[in-house]
């Protein structure tokens, strides 16, 4: 397996794993209104850590890793 395939692979389970935590966010949200500020804090913790280990693993190795995504092109 290449390692192209081998990343392929992991960013195919991580997004796997996002849409299960997306769907029992919406249940916990809908079902429960109150706890929608604590969902949304469980978001911003995740999205905040994962937006810092590819800053700080950019600058390790001296690249802006997230500067090779466009994000305006991620909305669709």
């Amino acid at each position: 397996m290449t390692e192209d395939q081998v990343l392929d692979n992991h960013i195919e389970q991580a997004l796997s794993h996002i849409e299960s935590a997306i769907n029992i966010s919406l249940k916990i949200g809908v079902e429960k209104p109150e706890n929608q500020k604590l969902v949304g804090n469980k978001w911003e913790k995740f999205l905040g850590q994962f937006f810092e280990y590819a800053r700080v693993k950019g600058k390790e190795q001296r690249v802006n890793m997230l500067g090779w995504i466009s994000f305006p092109r991620i909305r669709h």
